[in-house]
């Protein structure tokens, strides 16, 4: 039987009755062209120009020589999203044709472009995700910004404010970066009118982003999802339903220049997300980091093998709501209904999590993570040790490894006593006693 050969998405498959993409101008400066950013900034934005809210489109930046730029550009800037999940303990499969993206340039080859955008009054926004690792001084990002700011302050001193927000996954973001953007300017020295400019034309505003996106599925997968969209997408992305964008900075202004915080529980800006980071940190973060070492050493690859297991299963929901939510200051109805949003995620039957790829950095994530639900608790958790032994097993560390924990000794004796348990009756011997 021959195989169909299909198009190449191209602007030809744009729906006429959705916004008309060519009017809009260039608003948004985007570092980075992976897939979290297409599954959450570009389709945020192409949200609200559905709805008639923002009009604007997006400019990506290629910063390093691996990217996606050449592909955005040959498909006009669109790709679709596939979100695949479960909501409220329902399967959810939609697709949506992603339009906000006007094109990609490669920032070693296009410099001179990059610049000139970022001297438009309509440009008010500049987003990045350079990954974790490409978030430190000594890379190029925090010189180029630097160099793309400069650019603003010497061709339009007097346009409207900018807004940079980072997505990057570290603590106080905004912060971490605007003191990058200092020191370059301190190094490169002359900067006195600049650093005055940046104090009150920029915007440094810390986010976090929740949305677990996996990318190109498979391709059988890919096969089967472009036979049912009639062409073929080389930047299909595949995400779970759940998005979530917490920016901080003082509202009105935000919205003055970046309006897409049109569903709270997509989006939202708030003067400070300190809720909202302690909420994914404690409820999602810590018990991925907790459950990871007893999941391994029972031998389940997934987070889904690990919900649905006859054991681990009803551990996971115990640690959750027992003892992990009742540890933090959040409250406790928001806290209830997030962990059940997390329990859905987590049984994601799309989404092939893996706990060795969870129990990467493993000992800094537990004693950032969880070792301060351990120090709150009114009582020795004893999931919770249980946990900690596990990953004292693990990653064959000492029980000082534990920081803070270690010097709460009904703590510390819990934890060693379910080291024995672990040693001569396994995990599921431990999780049984439990």
């Amino acid at each position: 039987m021959l195989m169909r050969i299909l198009p190449t998405l191209s602007r030809a498959h744009w729906p006429p009755d959705a916004y008309t993409r060519a009017a809009l101008p260039e608003r948004v400066l985007q570092f980075g062209t992976g897939m979290l950013l297409r599954a959450l900034c570009a389709a945020s934005v192409d949200a609200a120009n559905r709805a008639g809210a923002f009009n604007g489109r997006i400019v990506v930046v290629q910063s390093t020589p691996q990217g996606s730029a050449r592909v955005i550009n040959a498909q006009d800037g669109l790709f679709t999203l596939v979100e695949r999940g479960l909501q409220d303990g329902a399967p959810v499969e939609r697709t949506r044709l992603i339009g906000s993206i006007a094109r990609a340039l490669v920032a070693d080859a296009e410099w001179e472009a990059v610049r000139a955008i970022a001297a438009r009054p309509e440009l008010q926004v500049i987003v990045s995700n350079v990954t974790e690792a490409g978030f430190r001084r000594e890379d190029p990002f925090p010189a180029r910004l630097t160099d793309v700011l400069r650019a603003r302050f010497e061709r339009l001193p007097d346009g409207p404010p900018v807004f940079v927000i980072p997505t990057e996954l570290v603590p106080d973001n905004g912060a971490q970066l605007a003191a990058m953007v200092d020191e370059v300017v301190r190094d490169e020295g002359g900067g006195d009118g600049f650093r005055a400019w940046l104090s009150t034309h920029v915007r440094f505003c810390s986010s976090l982003v929740d949305r677990i996106t996996t990318g190109t599925p498979p391709r059988d997968q890919r096969t089967a999802l472009e036979a049912g969209l009639g062409y073929a997408d080389e930047l299909l992305t595949v995400a779970e339903p759940y998005s979530f964008w917490a920016i901080e900075g003082e509202p009105a202004g935000l919205r003055a220049a970046f309006p897409i915080d049109l569903r709270p529980e997509s989006v939202v800006f708030a003067p400070d997300i300190g809720f909202y980071q302690e909420r994914k940190l404690r409820l999602l973060n810590a018990t991925h980091t907790a459950v990871a070492p007893l999941a391994t050493l029972a031998g389940v690859r997934t987070v889904r093998e690990a919900v649905n297991h006859a054991l681990l299963g009803p551990f996971l929901r115990a640690l959750l709501f027992d003892e992990i939510i009742p540890a933090t200051t959040l409250p406790a109805g928001a806290a209830d209904a997030f962990a059940r949003s997390v329990v859905d995620r987590f049984r994601n039957p799309w989404l092939d999590h893996e706990w060795r790829v969870i129990l990467t950095n493993q000992e800094a994530k537990m004693r950032i993570r969880v070792v301060p639900l351990i120090v709150a608790a009114a009582k020795p958790p004893q999931r919770l040790a249980l946990a900690c032994a596990a990953h004292l097993l693990v990653t064959k560390l000492p029980i000082g490894a534990l920081g803070d924990a270690a010097a709460l000794p009904a703590f510390v004796e819990a934890t060693t006593r379910w080291m024995r348990v672990l040693a001569h009756e396994g995990v599921e011997g431990a999780l049984a006693h439990v």
